[in-house]
């Protein structure tokens, strides 16, 4: 059972899923029974994450552990491992795409590296050279350390936050893949809430609990005697003027990229929707000759969020294996229910619905999905960063047309009428960084400061001012504040949780390290509007009609279903006297807000949204 050098302790199997550790302080020399104990009680909400075989390790004060979902060698102990004579102990969720390059690297130096999966490198490869080591490393993964040479604790996440970690200060340290396996009771961090309301997630090293905090994307956090410190391991995109990158050198790495992200022994499907960036990775995928499946979903009789005939067409031109899969608002009450057990903490991203239920069907016949995510933010695909700095003129225009379209998103103009109002919105704004916020805002600022009783600006404005300070252009900032945050707290988290409920693994061929150095090397002005030189790449991959498909975004009618056949969800959940949000917010405000919604403002959906989301969250959390 010893998944490295003989001399570590090695603990029980365990019913342990995901990665999940606690770590205690000097004089401590091991956790002892009762922190075997504490690892198996903490881990039975995770068993989703890791349904295969399952392990744990100590080293030191420490015991780490970890459950895999089989996808590379089934037959191959899964971990944790050690090194450095079982001083150093390592337990890592994901995959390192460039393993036997590290291997490699380690065998020159005359390091052993115990035989295994891909992350069976990271201990020796810690114990060798460090955080300078971890910072060699490629893929989509989540890890913990623990050096007992040293006494510290190493957390680290990959360069975008594709998979999670949650940490709680001890002691002892606790750290796990998912917050709702940590004890929390810290109380309501009110920074996070207004965080949480104006973008509808709680952006790292938050979350609503003030004693559980989120490592940070390309980040390293060590704990240790010496006290804490958070260290960057991956550097931001460089984008320079000079650099040149022709379609073909995108190409030719995007689909070594995607060769990259199919390792595996297991079945691969593909999320499809009706745009370009996901019909891409399919069509690399059938490259392979890889069994070609794509998943999608529908929204039947709901007009421009119907997505279906776009990814109908799609998988034909692509020859694949097609499923499709409708959602109706009958299904939001359990899907709800279901995304925020899924987070253990609230997220209002409506969008989850729609790939928890894609994921529930998925999981039925394959265990790995690769997405297009990343692609918008890496290839400039949003039409927000094509809005710029705002023309006083032109604010006024998008005042007035915001009154006269209607607020229903069914239509075109009604999406029009939606993309006004957020434009005069951010107008009234002062600087690029509160004018993107307002861009990006699920609750409206004036609403924000209706529900909190304070017109104090969210804690992660800082965070946005800083992308845009450092950046040539509105476009160049845009991308960076994505990156830093919508991309890995926003998209990224909602993928992870809602795929792995599932015991689903998502990857994204996008976010692969060569392929965002690549974009990340030009500024917006060398890529030109809506994601033109990727398109000029996938020629020769994507038939022309695919290849000139415009962006539609992934989006649920949630909105119109909350003021309609589910008005008595949003009553239960926001409106009943004893609901949890109401003590944490006016519950004045929120009335107001549930009324003028129901009185037909769309603007307010994503709002309405995210409190139910709230709610439901809160609830979970006291039962």
């Amino acid at each position: 059972m010893n998944r490295g050098e003989t001399t570590a302790s090695i603990v029980q199997d365990l019913h342990m899923c995901g990665i999940y550790g606690i770590a205690l302080p000097a004089p401590a020399r091991t956790v002892g029974a009762a922190g075997v104990a504490e690892v198996e009680r903490q881990i039975a909400s995770l068993r989703h994450r890791g349904p295969g075989d399952r392990h744990a390790v100590a080293a030191g004060s420490s015991l780490l552990a970890t459950a895999r979902l089989h996808v590379t060698d089934p037959e191959a102990a899964s971990g944790p491992y050690v090194a450095a004579g079982g001083r150093v102990a390592a337990t890592v969720n994901g995959q390192i795409w460039n393993h036997a390059e590290l291997r490699a690297l380690l065998a020159a130096r005359g390091v052993a590296v115990p035989p295994g999966p891909d992350t069976a490198v990271v201990a020796p490869l810690y114990a060798e050279l460090g955080l300078p080591g971890l910072a060699r490393l490629r893929g989509m993964f989540a890890l913990a350390i623990h050096d007992a040479r040293t006494g510290e604790t190493v957390l680290a996440r990959d360069r975008f936050g594709i998979k999670p970690l949650y940490v709680q200060a001890g002691p002892p340290l606790r750290f796990a893949s998912e917050a709702s396996a940590l004890p929390g009771g810290g109380g309501l961090d009110q920074e996070a809430l207004a965080d949480y309301l104006a973008l509808g997630v709680v952006p790292a090293p938050r979350t609503l609990d003030r004693a559980i905090r989120k490592v940070c994307a390309g980040h390293a956090l060590i704990v240790g005697p010496n006290g804490t410190r958070t260290v960057p391991l991956a550097p931001p995109l460089d984008s320079r003027e000079d650099a040149f990158v022709s379609p073909g050198h995108i190409r030719e790495t995007l689909r070594a990229a995607v060769r990259r992200h199919l390792m595996g022994d297991v079945p691969v499907g593909v999320f499809l929707s009706g745009g370009v960036d996901s019909a891409a990775i399919a069509a690399l995928v059938g490259e392979t000759g890889t069994p070609l499946r794509t998943f999608a979903l529908s929204f039947p009789g709901e007009g421009r969020f119907d997505e279906g005939a776009a990814a109908r067409r799609s998988a034909a031109l692509l020859g694949a294996e097609h499923l499709e899969t409708a959602m109706t608002s009958d299904a939001l009450p359990d899907l709800l229910t279901g995304v925020m057990r899924g987070f253990g903490e609230p997220f209002g991203d409506s969008s989850a619905l729609a790939v928890l239920a894609l994921s529930r069907v998925a999981a039925r016949h394959v265990t790995v999905v690769l997405t297009g995510t990343g692609a918008d933010e890496l290839f400039f695909g949003y039409r927000r960063y094509r809005l710029g700095r705002p023309i006083p003129a032109l604010g006024s225009v998008a005042g007035l047309a915001s009154a006269l379209l209607p607020s229903s998103r069914r239509g075109p103009l009604g999406a029009a009428g939606a993309l006004a109002r957020k434009f005069a919105a951010s107008a009234a704004e002062g600087d690029d960084g509160a004018r993107y916020l307002e861009r990006l805002a699920v609750v409206p600022a004036a609403w924000r400061a209706r529900l909190t009783g304070t017109p104090e600006p969210a804690p992660v404005l800082a965070r946005l001012r800083d992308a845009f300070s450092r950046s040539a252009s509105f476009a160049d900032g845009a991308r960076a504040a994505d990156l830093a945050v919508y991309l890995p707290d926003d998209l990224l988290a909602k993928e992870d949780r809602t795929t792995m409920a599932c015991s689903l693994e998502n990857r994204v061929p996008f976010l692969d390290d060569a392929v965002a150095d690549l974009a990340g090397s030009l500024p917006a002005r060398r890529h030109g509007p809506d994601k033109r030189l990727l398109r000029e790449a996938l020629r020769g991959v994507l038939p022309a009609e695919l290849r000139r498909r415009r962006k539609h975004g992934f989006a649920v009618p949630v909105s119109e279903w909350m003021r309609g056949p589910q008005a008595g969800l949003v009553a239960d959940l926001l409106l009943a006297r004893d609901a949890r949000v109401r003590g944490v917010l006016d519950a004045a405000a929120i009335d107001a807000l549930v009324v003028a919604h129901a009185a037909g403002d769309d603007g307010l959906g994503a709002a309405v949204y995210a409190l139910a989301a709230l709610e439901t969250s809160l609830r979970g959390a006291s039962s």
